[in-house]
């Protein structure tokens, strides 16, 4: 951990260093930023039922730092087990680490480094290029990227198989009226999992005996998808329409829409469809198997009596190939205290359960405390001759605030099921918020 704490200040000096001349001392030079100490234990059970503790610690840093229209945004973790030692302890991430210019001529912004991408077809992290523009009154927005995809646990480095390892996309936005928004969305994604040594048998008809470890090199897997949206809004009403279509498999992957009605300020009624059939990468062993996809009808219900009370329910029914399911939920949040009774049944088994939440704030809203209990039943409906099954959960947390730039978290949390018996975690998190202005000549 005292290295990787090691690393992620000596990455804050590279990053200063090279952004202090970057200004030229025209603009105010402005640093925000979070420092985050955090360290989580549990238990965790092998296929022989023994239990190990585990303790991980977390050190990580969010870091903005720029003059004017240009930034430097960091996100970097450095992560160790204390009791169970990891062949990579301690590992230092990197969420985030890209350079950004803005308003370039007052139409385009860039993005250079490893950064996040929220498209509609794919959430992923690359290290690349992206470059949004903005044209006409900002009625039409249209973004592009592309790179090379991180390693899978995301450490400070490039990938080592950058062609194996790629992402490009983009997606744009027409808005002809302040509440309507047509969209589009393209992605194109390779990912090839890391090789791994093992054995062979040498012959299946002698008594087994294996050779020499071999070296398995997995062929990259590909996705490719592009998806079309509708949204318009208002007060009142608001509706959404997704379609998203598999560009190697030929196929309609996922179809979305969603209609919100309030006709007064209390109550407002949604009603929501999905279809989404299995995501897999085109050349994967798994799409050679048959698969089906499921249908989802939503209804929800929210009514508010006061400015701090609610009632509010939920039904759902989905539907498999051959078989369904139906789901629903009722509840309340009554200021500070929040009650919530769900049921499940049909193809996934039969479930009840009861849950309550509780906060409250103590000296001024300085110090908080958290707590939450719940109760369920679950039975698989095809097993018959088993009983049901009881699980027991609950957490109770506190957060104090002396000051808006300093916060401590700590959490307990017990589980207990058949399987797990009784399960004990702990969780305790220290932030340390700064925001520093240097002048401007």
């Amino acid at each position: 951990m005292l290295k990787g704490r090691w690393l992620v200040k000596r990455s804050l000096l590279t990053v200063l260093l090279f952004l202090f001349p970057l200004s030229g001392g025209v603009y105010a030079q402005l640093v925000t930023g979070r420092f985050m100490t955090s360290f989580y234990s549990y238990q965790q059970y092998d296929t022989s039922n023994a239990a190990k503790m585990n303790l991980l610690g977390y050190e990580a840093m969010q870091l903005n730092f720029g003059a004017g229209n240009y930034q430097l945004h960091t996100y970097i973790l450095a992560t160790n087990d204390f009791l169970t030692k990891l062949p990579e302890d301690p590992l230092l991430r990197a969420g985030n680490f890209y350079f950004e210019a803005r308003n370039i001529g007052k139409v385009l912004d860039l993005r250079l480094g490893r950064q996040p991408i929220f498209s509609q077809v794919g959430v992923s992290s690359f290290d690349g290029l992206s470059a949004k523009a903005n044209i006409l009154d900002d009625k039409v927005s249209v973004l592009a990227f592309g790179g090379a995809l991180p390693p899978v646990d995301e450490r400070f480095e490039l990938n080592s198989d950058l062609k194996g390892n790629a992402l490009y996309g983009g997606e744009a936005y027409y808005s002809p009226i302040y509440n309507l928004k047509i969209g589009g969305a393209y992605i194109d994604k390779l990912f090839k999992p890391p090789g791994y040594y093992t054995y062979r048998l040498t012959d299946i008809h002698s008594t087994p005996s294996f050779g020499d470890s071999i070296y398995i090199d997995p062929s990259a897997q590909a996705t490719q998808y592009v998806s079309g949206n509708v949204l318009y809004y208002n007060n009142k009403v608001s509706g959404y329409l997704r379609i998203d279509y598999d560009l190697n498999f030929y196929d309609f992957d996922r179809t979305e829409f969603s209609f919100r009605y309030s006709p007064i300020t209390s109550l407002s009624a949604e009603v929501e469809y999905y279809h989404r059939e299995e995501r897999l990468p085109f050349n994967s062993i798994f799409s050679v198997f048959d698969h089906s996809g499921t249908d989802e009808y939503d209804f929800s219900l929210n009514y508010l009596f006061t400015r701090h009370i609610n009632a509010f329910g939920t039904f759902s029914k989905v539907y498999y190939s051959g078989a369904n399911s139906t789901q629903f939920s009722i509840g309340t949040n009554i200021y500070l205290f929040s009650l919530t009774y769900s049921h499940n049944d049909g193809f996934a088994g039969n479930l009840n359960g009861v849950n309550a939440q509780f906060m409250y704030p103590f000296f001024q809203r300085k110090l908080y405390v958290i707590a939450s209990v719940s109760a369920t039943n679950y039975k698989l409906l095809d097993q018959t001759s088993s009983p049901a099954s009881q699980l027991y959960s609950g957490s109770l947390g506190v957060t104090y605030r002396p000051i808006d730039l300093f916060s401590v978290n700590l959490q307990g949390q017990y589980y207990q099921d058949p399987i797990y018996k009784n399960d004990f975690r702990g969780y305790l998190q220290v932030n340390y918020y700064f925001f520093k202005t240097f002048g401007a000549n």
